[in-house]
C-alpha cells in the first residue's frame, strides 16, 4: 500500500529513462535512497551531473516531506536564526547523507569545487519544471492566481513558465520559485522589469539570510523567487568544457561591461578596464561565477574588486580562452 510520499512521487516524478540531455540547471532529481538532489549549472560529466543533496531522509529530521522526516544539508538554525552552511561543510554533509559518493568523486574541475558528482544511474527520476507547475495550478488556486498575476506584471505568457525548489516535487510552502524560459535577451528583459517594479515599490524588496536578493520580490501576496533557464542548448555559453587553473587567488579591479548572462548559474559577465594588482592593465576578460546566490547580482556599469583564479577554458563556442573564476560570494565586492 502506498503512503502519502509514494503517492505524491508517482504524480510528479518523471522516470530517469525519459530524461532529455543536456541536463538543465536548477532541476531536482530523486535518488534511489529518496534524497532530493539539485543539479547545478549546465556543464556536467558524461553520465552524471554536478549538484547537491538538498534534503535527505533522516530519522531525527525536523522537515516533514509527505509524512517522512528529512534533514537539510545546506541550512541550519544557529541560536534560533536560519543560516546557510559554509560551502566546504555543505560538501562534507553530502558524504554524511550518502557516504558511498565520496569514493567516486575523482578530481573535480575548478568550477565544481562546491558541488558533488552524482551518477545518473543512482536516480529514480527527475521533476520537470513545467509539468510540476501544471499539476500544482490545478490543485492550488492561490498558486494559479499568483502565477497569472506575476506573469501579467512581467509581460510573460503564464503557460510557458515552470517551478523549481520544493514545488517541483509537490511540496507547497508559501513562496513560488518560478522559472522563466527564453533566449538571454528575453530573460534579461524580464529581469529588468523586476528591477523596475522593485524600484517603484520598495516594500516588494526581499531581505533574507543577511542580504537583499536582487531578483526576489513580493507580489500577489506571495514571495516570488525567479530563476532563468535557456530555451535552447545553443544559447548556453558554458556547456561541456575543460577548465584548468593557470594562477590562483589573484586580485583585480574592473567594471562590468556585459551582463547578458548574469541571471544564470554560472553567471557570466564580461569585465572591462581590468587592472591586476601588481601587474597593471589587462585585456577584457570573462568572469565566470559558480555561486547560485549571485544570480543577477552583477550589472553593467558595476565597479568591482575581486579575488579570482585565472583559468583556461576550452569549449566549442570559445575554442580556448582565458577567463576569471570565482566560486563564492566573498570573492567579489562592489
Amino acid at each position: 500500500m502506498k503512503d502519502h510520499f509514494d503517492a505524491v512521487m508517482e504524480k510528479f516524478l518523471i522516470p530517469i529513462s525519459d530524461l532529455t540531455l543536456p541536463i538543465s540547471d536548477s532541476t531536482y532529481f530523486l535518488r534511489r535512497d529518496k534524497s532530493f538532489v539539485f543539479a547545478e549549472g549546465y556543464c556536467h560529466p558524461p553520465g552524471a551531473f554536478w549538484g547537491m543533496i538538498i534534503k535527505y531522509p533522516r530519522p531525527d529530521g525536523h522537515i516533514d516531506v509527505f509524512g517522512r522526516p528529512y534533514g537539510w544539508t545546506h541550512r541550519e538554525y544557529v541560536n534560533g536564526e536560519l543560516t546557510i552552511v559554509p560551502f566546504d561543510q555543505q560538501v562534507e554533509n553530502q558524504f554524511k547523507a550518502a557516504p558511498e559518493l565520496r569514493k567516486i568523486q575523482g578530481r573535480k574541475p575548478p568550477f565544481a569545487v562546491n558541488f558533488v558528482k552524482f551518477p545518473l544511474n543512482d536516480f529514480l527520476g527527475y521533476f520537470d519544471s513545467r509539468n510540476s507547475l501544471r499539476i500544482l495550478r490545478r490543485e492550488h488556486e492561490w498558486i494559479d492566481r499568483a502565477v497569472k498575476e506575476t506573469c501579467a506584471l512581467l509581460e510573460v505568457d503564464h503557460r510557458t513558465v515552470g517551478v523549481t525548489g520544493s514545488l517541483s516535487y509537490g511540496r507547497v510552502e508559501d513562496d513560488i520559485d518560478i522559472v522563466f524560459f527564453g533566449a538571454p535577451q528575453k530573460n534579461a528583459a524580464i529581469a529588468e522589469r523586476i528591477r523596475t517594479f522593485k524600484r517603484d515599490h520598495p516594500e516588494a524588496k526581499v531581505v533574507e539570510l543577511g542580504k537583499e536578493w536582487p531578483l526576489r520580490f513580493y507580489y500577489a501576496g506571495t514571495l516570488i523567487c525567479p530563476f532563468f533557464k535557456y530555451d535552447s542548448p545553443e544559447s548556453i555559453p558554458l556547456p561541456e568544457c575543460e577548465m584548468k587553473v593557470l594562477e590562483e587567488n589573484l586580485s583585480f579591479r574592473a567594471i562590468v561591461d556585459d551582463d547578458l548572462h548574469s541571471y544564470y548559474l554560472p553567471a557570466i559577465v564580461t569585465l572591462a578596464e581590468v587592472e591586476q594588482e601588481g601587474t597593471g592593465t589587462r585585456e577584457d576578460l570573462p568572469l565566470i561565477v559558480y555561486d547560485g546566490s549571485m544570480r543577477g547580482e552583477l550589472r553593467r556599469g558595476d565597479r568591482v574588486g575581486l579575488n579570482a583564479d585565472l583559468v583556461s577554458v576550452t569549449i566549442p563556442l570559445w575554442k580556448k580562452r582565458t577567463a576569471l573564476l570565482i566560486t563564492r560570494w566573498g570573492q567579489i565586492r562592489k
